[in-house]
């Protein structure tokens, strides 16, 4: 999203109404923008819907408030306000510390075993917690994970609906896990044996450990609960 200088001028003085200042811009995606904002002292982050967007669909655009207002974990960004004022509509959040996964591959990071293992049992005890309040991400990728000093945050619930309006035999948060643990996987020295393979089967893992990942990428048997998902994990990669 572009936006013009009036529309920065809005956006500026509907944070002042609530007494924000914006500090500058994190990023931008095809559903909006989101920015650094300020408030004594203390850093947040807005994100801010296309205009077009709000107009269409407002409706749908609110979910994402409300689901992350319903959430208490502290791997998961808190929602503290909602901004609606002069076409402006956005969303303050607490603003979470680190870089993304997404990032540190592409600076060539190398993961170690116990790294990854590390990330995904988080990333696995996190949605065990979103599935128990009936919450489904829909778009667990290595761009919404951040990582600081060995800690996780789960971010961007643009996509997450409730379970009950799941109607797809299709999981996209079984996969998510998956494809986070193969592409960390794929980087590390320690744990991919051939730089030209780019499958499960390209890794150092036994057969036991390779059925989980495949299950969870859906080329095997998938999973039907998240509490398999994490005993199997724990179980095969002797995390309990």
């Amino acid at each position: 999203m572009k936006l013009n200088g009036r529309d920065i001028r809005t956006i500026k003085g509907a944070l002042s109404l609530s007494g924000y200042q914006l500090s500058g811009v994190l990023g931008s995606g095809r559903f909006g923008t989101c920015y650094s904002v300020s408030r004594h002292e203390e850093n947040f982050a807005l994100k801010v819907f296309n205009k077009n967007d709000v107009k269409r669909r407002k409706t749908k655009i609110a979910r994402e408030g409300k689901i992350l207002a319903a959430i208490d974990h502290c791997a998961i960004p808190k929602m503290i306000q909602v901004i609606d004022a002069d076409g402006i509509y956005g969303l303050i959040m607490e603003k979470k510390p680190g870089n993304s996964l997404e990032e540190l591959i592409n600076w060539d990071y190398d993961f170690s075993e116990n790294e990854i293992l590390s990330i995904t049992t988080q990333l696995i005890d996190i949605m065990e917690y979103l599935y128990s309040l009936k919450i489904s991400h829909r778009d667990v990728k290595h761009s919404n994970i951040l990582w600081d000093h060995g800690k996780i945050f789960l971010i961007d619930f643009g996509s997450a609906r409730m379970l009950s309006e799941q109607k797809r035999r299709f999981n996209a948060d079984f996969w998510g896990i998956g494809d986070v643990f193969l592409r960390l996987a794929l980087t590390s020295q320690e744990m991919a044996l051939d730089e030209g393979d780019f499958s499960v089967d390209g890794l150092g893992l036994d057969d036991m450990q390779k059925n989980v990942i495949k299950r969870l990428l859906y080329s095997k048997q998938p999973y039907e609960s998240m509490y398999a998902v994490k005993r199997d994990f724990k179980k095969v990669f002797n995390l309990d």
